[in-house]
C-alpha cells in the first residue's frame, strides 16, 4: 500500500509541469484578407416570390366527384388535382360518334354511286319506254293513213298523237334517271357530305377534349397552396379549382433606390442572405452569390425605388415565397473592396465574425475574433467591412468554429504544409504542440465544443 501510494504522489509531480501549462495551440488553416476592384454593395430587404403563380382553372363545367390532391402537395405537371362527373361528356361522345359512322356512311355511298342490279334495273326502264315509244310511233302513222281515207275519227287520231308524246316524254325520263346513276353524285353534293363529316369529326374531337377536362390537372411542376373549391360543388366554365406556385427557381425581389439604379444592371453579381437559415448549417447556404436577372422599368411614386429581381435556383425547394432575404446589390462605381474566403465567417444568430491571426512576441499566434458587416460574394469569397480586418492579415477559415475569443492557434496555409508554416505576420509556436499528422487531422476534422 505504501508503495503504491508513493507510486501516486510520483506520477502526480511529474505530470504537474504539463498540466500547469494548459492545453496546446489549436491547429487551424489560414487565408490571407485580399482586396479586389468591386462595386460597393447595398445591402436591401426582399421577398421570396415564386417563379410562376397561377390559380388553376375548369375549362368544362361540372359537378366535382374527387379532389386528389390536398393543399402543401407537390405535383408534377399533369398530375390530377381533382375529377368532374364525366358520364355527361362521354355520353354526349358517344352519340356524336354514332352520328359521324352515319355521315361517313352515307358520303361513301354518294361516293361509290349505283349498285350494279339498280343500273341493270335503270337500263330495263329505258328499254321498254324505247319499245311503248316505237309502238305509238307506228300507231300514230297507221291513224293518220286510216284519217286520209276517212276510216278513221278526229279522236282516234288526237288519242294517238297524245299517246305518242306520252311514249316519248317516258323514254326521255327513263334515258335521265340512267344517266343520273351512272355519272354518280355531283361534286357539289359530295362536297357538302364531306363538310358534314368533317364538321362532326371537329365536334367528336371537341366532345373527346371535355372528357379529358373532366379530370383538371396541374399545369406545371409546383405546389398546390389553395383549394378554391371541393368534392360535390358545381363549377363553371373557367371556375377556380386551386392556387399553384412553381419554385424550382425563385425570384426576390428588391426595391432598389433611383439614385443607384443606374448601377443595378441585369447581369450584374448580388448576393442573397435568407434570414430564416441563418444559424442553421453551412448545407443549408443561408448566404447565396447571384446575379441580377432584371429591372422592371416602373418606379414606385411614393418611394421612387425600382424592383429590382434576382432569380435563384431552388431545387431543394427551401427558399419558400414569402420569405424574407436580404439583398446586396450594386450601389455605386467599382472601387477597392476588402474580401475573405466565406469559410472564414462565424455565424451567431444575426452576428457574424472572422477570426484574425495575430503574431505573439513570444508563444503562439493568437485568434481573435472581429465582427463584421458582410457585403457582395464573388466566387467563395464574400465582402467584409470591419476596422480590425485589412488586407493581407491572415483568417481562420478552417476549425474556427472550435473558437471562442482569443485562442492560442497553431496556423496552417489551406494548401497544406507543416504546422507552424504560417505567413510572415504571424510569429512561430514556441513549442509545437503536437505531431504533424495529428495537427492536420484535426484541422481537417473540426469538432464543435
Amino acid at each position: 500500500m505504501t508503495r503504491l501510494l508513493l507510486s501516486v504522489v510520483l506520477g502526480i509531480s511529474v505530470a504537474w509541469p504539463s498540466l500547469a501549462q494548459g492545453p496546446g495551440p489549436t491547429p487551424v488553416v489560414v487565408a490571407p484578407v485580399v482586396e479586389r476592384d468591386l462595386p460597393p454593395s447595398l445591402r436591401l430587404v426582399g421577398t421570396v416570390r415564386p417563379q410562376r403563380a397561377a390559380t388553376v382553372a375548369a375549362e368544362v363545367s361540372g359537378v366535382i366527384v374527387a379532389f386528389e390532391s390536398d393543399e402543401g402537395r407537390f405535383l408534377r405537371k399533369g398530375e390530377v388535382i381533382c375529377r368532374l362527373d364525366a358520364e355527361p361528356f362521354q355520353l354526349r361522345l358517344d352519340q356524336a360518334r354514332g352520328e359521324l359512322a352515319s355521315l361517313k356512311a352515307q358520303l361513301a355511298e354518294q361516293e361509290h354511286g349505283e349498285r350494279e342490279e339498280d343500273l341493270r334495273r335503270l337500263a330495263a326502264q329505258v328499254a321498254v319506254s324505247d319499245a311503248m315509244c316505237q309502238k305509238w310511233s307506228f300507231e300514230k302513222e297507221r291513224i293518220l293513213r286510216l284519217r286520209e281515207t276517212g276510216q278513221s275519227t278526229e279522236k282516234e287520231q288526237h288519242d294517238t298523237e297524245m299517246e305518242f308524246l306520252a311514249a316519248e316524254r317516258r323514254l326521255t325520263q327513263a334515258k335521265a334517271e340512267y344517266e343520273k346513276a351512272t355519272n354518280g353524285a355531283r361534286p357539289e353534293v359530295l362536297a357538302r357530305w364531306r363538310q358534314q363529316v368533317v364538321a362532326k369529326e371537329a365536334a367528336v374531337k371537341l366532345l373527346e377534349r371535355e372528357v379529358r377536362k373532366a379530370s383538371i390537372a396541374a399545369p406545371f411542376d409546383g405546389f398546390l397552396v389553395a383549394k378554391r373549391t371541393e368534392v360535390g360543388e358545381w363549377i363553371i366554365e373557367g371556375g377556380a379549382v386551386a392556387d399553384m406556385v412553381d419554385v424550382e427557381t425563385v425570384r426576390v425581389r428588391v426595391d432598389v433606390p433611383e439614385s443607384v439604379i443606374a448601377f443595378a444592371r441585369p447581369g450584374e453579381r448580388a448576393s442573397v442572405e435568407i434570414e430564416a437559415l441563418l444559424g442553421q448549417p453551412a448545407s443549408a447556404r443561408p448566404s447565396r452569390p447571384a446575379t441580377i436577372a432584371r429591372v422592371v422599368p416602373r418606379a414606385s411614386a411614393s418611394a421612387r425605388t425600382f424592383p429590382v429581381e434576382i432569380d435563384l435556383p431552388n431545387a431543394d425547394h427551401v427558399l419558400l415565397p414569402g420569405m424574407f432575404v436580404w439583398a446586396h446589390v450594386p450601389g455605386g462605381p467599382v472601387g477597392m473592396r476588402t474580401l475573405v474566403s466565406k469559410d472564414a465567417i462565424v455565424s451567431q444568430g444575426p452576428m457574424k465574425q472572422v477570426f484574425v491571426v495575430q503574431p505573439a512576441e513570444a508563444g503562439p499566434a493568437m485568434a481573435v475574433p472581429v465582427p463584421v458587416i458582410t457585403g457582395m460574394e464573388l466566387e467563395g469569397e464574400i465582402e467584409v467591412r470591419a476596422d480590425g480586418v485589412k488586407p493581407g492579415m491572415m483568417v481562420v477559415t478552417r476549425a474556427n468554429e472550435r473558437l471562442y475569443g482569443p485562442t492560442p492557434v497553431l496556423p496552417m496555409p489551406a494548401s497544406g504544409g507543416p504546422p507552424g508554416a504560417a505567413p510572415s505576420n504571424t510569429a512561430p509556436p514556441s513549442a509545437p504542440p503536437a505531431s504533424q499528422p495529428e495537427a492536420e487531422s484535426t484541422a481537417a476534422n473540426p469538432r464543435s465544443d
